[in-house]
Order: C-alpha cells, then sequence, then structure tokens
C-alpha cells in the first residue's frame, strides 16, 4: 500500500507543476515551496509546536486554540502550515507564528521536515492525515494529536480500503473529536478510549470571536440604512435562483450577494442572474440606492452578516456548505442545500428549528415567506439560532488542556 500511496503523492506532485503553468492556482502551489528548506533553516529550533491545517477555514478553526495555547505556553515557537494556497496566501503574515507551505507528503520531505522542525507536538486540525508524516512524527517519538476530528462510518478510512491511513489515525497520542457519533466510529474500528476526547468544535469559539471584534463598515451602513438584508453567504447560481422570486414580492427587502469566487467572471456571471440592477462593493461610490450589493472582495462577509435578517448559505447544492455558524453567531435564521452531511452542524441547526433545508418540497420556500414576513417570528429565532452558538461554544479550552497534557 506504501507503494501505492507514494506514486500517487508522486503524480500529484508532477500533476500541479503542469497545472501551474496555465492555472494561476496551481502556480502559487508550486511557487510558494520553492526555497522552503531555506525558510526552516531560519526560524528557532526549540520550543516548536506544529499546527497543519489544509486551508483558511480549518486553520480558523484551530486560530482560538493555536493562541490559548501560546497564552499558557509563551516559551514556544509556533509553527503553521497550510497545503492549500486559499490557506496560506491569506494568513502568510500571521503574527502569531512561523508560517509555511507544507512540502509534498513524499517519505523524504516528511523525514526532512520533522528533523529540521524537532517539534515538541504536532497538530492536526481537523483532518488531512498525510501518511509519510504521520509516520515520520511516530518515529521521532512526537506527541502527535487531531483536534476538532469528525469522523464518519462511510469516510474511505473506515472503508476496506482505509486501513493504511487508519492504522497511523488510531496511534495519534490524541484524538480530540467534535462529536459523540465521532467517537463510536472509533471505538467501532479499535481505538483505545483512553485517547479519544469530546471536545466539541472550536469554530464556535473563533465565530464569536469574530462577532465580538466585529466593527462598523461605513458602505455597509448606508447601504442597510434601516431596511431589512437577505445575506447570500459563499452563494452559487442554486442559491440565487432560489431568492429570485422575492424580489417582486419583498419590495421593501434588500440582497446582500457573496460569491464565493471573486473573480471577475464569477462575478459578472453572478450580475447577470440578477433580476435588478446591483452595486458592487469595490465601486460603492456609484451607490444610487440599488436594492442589492455585490460583495466583490475578500474579508467582508463577516460584517454582512451583522448587517442582516436572513442568511442563505452556499455549497449545499456543490461539495458542501460553506460556514453557517458565522451567520448563526450574529442570529440569523439559516437556509442552506442538502449537501450538509459532512457538516454535523447542519443538521444540528435543522433539529434545533433554527435552519431549513432548501429541497425540492417547496417547504424552504414557504419558510422563508414567513420569516419575511413574519417580524415577531424572525425575533424568536434569531434569538434563539445566537443562543445555540452560545451553547456549544468551550471546545478550546478543553482541546487546550488536553494538547498541555502531551507536553
Amino acid at each position: 500500500m506504501a507503494v501505492i500511496y507514494n506514486l500517487a503523492i508522486l503524480i500529484f506532485g508532477l500533476a500541479a507543476r503542469i497545472a501551474a503553468l496555465f492555472n494561476p492556482k496551481a502556480k502559487l502551489f508550486i511557487n510558494g515551496r520553492k526555497g522552503i528548506w531555506k525558510q526552516l533553516e531560519a526560524i528557532p529550533k526549540n520550543n516548536i509546536v506544529w499546527f497543519h491545517a489544509a486551508s483558511l477555514g480549518e486553520f480558523e478553526q484551530g486560530k482560538p486554540v493555536i493562541e490559548a495555547l501560546k497564552k499558557a505556553r509563551p516559551e514556544i515557537h509556533l509553527v503553521v502550515t497550510f497545503f492549500s494556497p486559499s490557506g496560506y496566501e491569506q494568513r502568510k503574515n500571521y503574527a502569531g507564528a512561523h508560517v509555511f507551505y507544507l512540502p509534498l507528503d513524499t517519505p523524504n520531505n516528511a523525514t526532512r521536515f520533522v528533523k529540521m522542525l524537532n517539534p515538541r507536538l504536532a497538530v492536526f486540525i481537523r483532518y488531512e492525515f498525510w501518511a509519510n508524516y504521520l509516520d515520520a512524527l511516530h518515529n521521532a517519538n512526537v506527541p502527535t494529536a487531531v483536534m476538532s476530528a469528525q469522523f464518519r462510518a462511510n469516510q474511505f478510512a473506515f472503508g476496506p480500503f482505509g486501513g493504511y491511513i487508519r492504522t497511523r489515525i488510531l496511534r495519534l497520542r490524541a484524538i480530540l473529536v467534535q462529536y459523540e457519533s465521532a467517537k463510536s466510529v472509533l471505538l467501532a474500528h479499535g481505538a483505545n478510549a483512553e485517547k479519544i476526547s469530546v471536545c466539541g468544535d472550536s469554530r464556535f469559539d473563533r465565530t464569536l470571536q469574530t462577532v465580538k471584534a466585529a466593527q462598523t463598515i461605513d458602505e455597509l451602513e448606508r447601504f442597510k440604512n434601516d431596511a431589512p438584508i437577505v445575506v447570500l453567504g459563499s452563494c452559487y447560481a442554486q442559491e440565487i435562483a432560489f431568492v429570485k422570486p422575492l424580489f417582486a414580492q419583498f419590495p421593501h427587502w434588500k440582497f446582500i450577494f457573496a460569491p464565493h469566487h471573486v473573480d471577475e467572471n464569477n462575478v459578472q456571471n453572478l450580475l447577470a442572474q440578477l433580476p435588478e440592477k446591483a452595486v458592487r462593493f469595490s465601486r460603492f461610490a456609484e451607490f444610487t440606492n440599488e436594492r442589492i450589493l455585490v460583495l466583490n472582495t475578500i474579508g467582508k462577509l463577516a460584517a454582512a452578516y451583522r448587517y442582516g435578517e436572513i442568511a442563505i448559505v452556499g455549497g449545499g447544492f456543490t461539495s458542501g456548505i460553506h460556514n453557517i455558524i458565522e451567520p448563526a453567531a450574529f442570529g440569523l435564521p439559516l437556509f442552506y442545500g442538502p449537501r450538509h452531511a459532512k457538516f454535523p452542524e447542519g443538521q444540528a441547526f435543522i433539529d434545533a428549528g433554527l435552519a431549513t433545508e432548501i429541497d425540492a418540497t417547496g417547504l424552504a420556500e414557504k419558510q422563508l415567506a414567513t420569516l419575511l414576513t413574519d417580524v415577531q417570528l424572525r425575533s424568536e429565532v434569531s434569538e434563539k439560532t445566537a443562543l445555540f452558538v452560545q451553547q456549544h461554544a468551550g471546545a478550546t479550552e478543553c482541546i487546550t488542556n488536553k494538547l498541555n497534557s502531551l507536553f
């Protein structure tokens, strides 16, 4: 199995190099890893704690823990690695740590990386288990943990061909999961119960930090002007189609569209689908009281939720829902597509009556229309939604305590 795995890594690396010739993201992926060994040589080599995040979302999930651990142990030097350019490029200047791309998971890279860092502790955030890195850490006797993990019985690692990865997960020093269901999956495959802790999801803690730090934005203040707003976060064509009928039915409502991709082509496609003229955030000087604002920039979505009354979150018709905890923390009733099986909070919000799945039955359309017209009901759901997020906070303390025990 090791031969097949390592061959797959080499093929992926070759494909990425070819793609880099014409794909900007692939180019960042390749160029960002050039010179990494010299960069690693330049950092302090004592008391290193290494956190790995696949991309930006995982980093934000881990950030409260990273900062809490640093506060508890000021002597440590933090290293954060990313696999994806979308994570690295946005957090490469994070002041709390030395930030790098993770070299491809070849045996030589993994052994060299672990030997150079010689970390006191290694933590993988949520998932993305690289076999050679886990082997190198194990061989070097480095305490290794995964935090905010969520395992499902139908994942590859727990299937008939997943033993190569599964054995490496089970030998981790600590497995800190979000829900009891993940613990049950691990126990069913022979995990040591003493290694497993159900700590919850640190995204709730991180999101509450975001809410607390949210600031007013002049453009959004002017756009809102006391009008109720529907916010479409990380939206695609399906979410746009879902709200189109609302423009004629609810003329006093306004809409903020935040496309998942903000490149010019995608923004142009979005504008072509809208039933009315819209103003772009980047051109807000041209605002003439339009009802539609398009967030064609990165980093403003959280603030937009602050000004909204209802959130429709994208991804539920493609690869899976995007961040629903963020709008929920601002008290926005939620709507999203059916692909939320990989995100337990998606079903949890639905079960609590705080979110509605958009499907072919038409129930979501009716529920949305009700919330748009019934101010009292909307206020009640909003209060319960924000409270739900607050009640699920606390994972950071649990995770930090468990990681502290590994030193």
